[in-house]
């Protein structure tokens, strides 16, 4: 049997395994990781197991601990009841709107893992000192979800774009690539329409999937107030310099995760890097005793993480995702085909794709072959290599699509959530996309 059809199988058996949530999913992460590397040559064993060494996986471990801290020493309770008090926490439908509005601007300039990893901690304050009128499972995967999208927006805001821009540099008359805010050319109704459906019909969904009045909605959220359980259960007189200290902390990993996508300081960080440095710091102090901040990290989502990327993986360097694609774009009769059917295929399966696939794997599979259809049927190949950057972005239908996905799931969710909330915002944004695609880049 051929490796790309042996990736094939194995990836549609996780999915299925996923979708059923019968067996733990960092079981079936290393089960599916395991194979690919053992029955496809072309994959490396490391391959399997190297998510742990990534930056993303190491900055959830630490900021899980740093915001643990905040609670630990008391500074959630007294930030989250100020903020609590606001006028724009008063309402949970309000205050989503306003998370995704900001975490989708944010993550447009900076990285979206740290975009995320700065609001996590935030809305579990927030949630903390609500009263309950605000519950962090709800908008925590709003703000992953806006993140994603709003890092589709510009060249800066993610990776896949860049890896899609470097194919098209390394053809003649491309070395310049695309600009900057091009993708904003087609993200940026996409991005609103993101922001209203959170305020209306996504609202709805939301509480429909993860139905708040469960008893057991919170079960596996790390950020429930009772499940960070709150300072006066552990330590009541924390030491006014461990809280300082604590929010001093949290303060230096937001601002390091906005300079680290700039000279000279990304020489020196990544989201990885300011992870550890946080956790370091709150451990060394005693702000939270460090048996306690190990035994209560979420193992089971962290072994997700850090095993689940080899399922792209062996997609990737099997062939399999380009069987995949070729096929999808033959069937709709490849270079024979008209402009319009082939973006709106083009569209349609990278936004697809990279909810299997990594998204700078989908970025640079799908960029030189739609780059060759483009040259013969005698057009620019910028707007489809635009369109490849943007919706390759667009992970969100699926628990591993992208990192931020994977960072968001200490709070709980199972990866039918993500099918259910994140599949129907999907299948709205894709015809969006389609539309912005044909009236602005053609």
């Amino acid at each position: 049997m051929a490796s790309s059809t042996i990736a094939i199988v194995i990836a549609v058996v996780a999915i299925v395994l996923f979708m059923v949530n019968k067996i733990p999913m960092s079981i079936v992460a290393l089960a599916s990781s395991a194979l690919m590397a053992i029955l496809i040559p072309e994959m490396k064993l490391g391959a399997a197991y190297e998510g742990f060494a990534a930056t993303g996986w190491m900055m959830v471990v630490g900021m899980l601990v740093v915001s643990d801290s905040l609670f630990e020493t008391g500074v959630a309770q007294k930030i989250g009841d100020r903020i609590a008090h606001s006028w724009w926490a008063q309402s949970e439908r309000r205050f989503i709107v306003a998370v995704a509005a900001i975490c989708t601007l944010m993550s447009a300039f900076m990285s979206n893992n740290g975009t995320v990893a700065i609001w996590m901690p935030i809305i579990a304050i927030v949630a903390a000192g609500s009263g309950g009128k605000i519950r962090s499972k709800i908008v925590i995967f709003v703000a992953g979800t806006a993140a994603v999208i709003g890092g589709a927006c510009t060249l800066m805001g993610s990776t896949s774009q860049l890896a899609a821009n470097a194919v098209l540099q390394g053809y003649a008359g491309f070395e310049d690539g695309f600009g900057i805010f091009d993708q904003a050319k087609i993200m940026l109704p996409t991005a609103l329409v993101q922001i209203t459906f959170w305020g209306t019909f996504g609202y709805s969904l939301l509480k429909k999937v993860l139905k708040p009045e469960s008893p057991d909605f919170d079960k596996d959220n790390m950020y429930a107030p009772q499940n960070m359980k709150l300072s006066t259960e552990r330590t009541p007189d924390a030491p006014l310099w461990k809280r300082r200290v604590s929010l001093g902390t949290m303060l230096l990993c937001i601002v390091l995760f906005v300079l680290q996508g700039f000279a000279p300081f990304n020489d020196y960080f990544n989201i990885g890097i300011i992870g550890m440095i946080g956790a370091v710091i709150v451990l060394v102090t005693g702000c939270i005793p460090l048996k306690k901040a190990y035994s209560e990290l979420p193992w089971d989502v962290l072994i997700t993480i850090g095993a689940i990327s080899g399922l792209g993986t062996g997609l990737q360097v099997s062939g399999g995702g380009a069987l995949i694609a070729n096929a999808v774009l033959g069937f709709f009769g490849g270079q024979n085909a008209s402009v319009v059917v082939l973006t709106i295929v083009i569209v349609a399966l990278t936004s697809v794709m990279t909810n299997f696939m990594a998204n700078n794997a989908t970025a640079a599979m799908l960029s030189p072959i739609c780059i060759e259809m483009a040259l013969a049927l005698g057009i620019s190949p910028i707007p489809w290599v635009v369109v490849i950057a943007a919706c390759s972005n667009l992970a969100i239908a699926t628990n591993y699509g992208t990192a931020v996905n994977m960072q968001i799931l200490p709070a709980g969710y199972k990866f039918s959530d993500f099918m259910k909330i994140g599949g129907p915002l999907l299948l709205i944004l894709i015809p969006i996309v389609i539309i912005t695609t044909l009236l602005v880049l053609f």
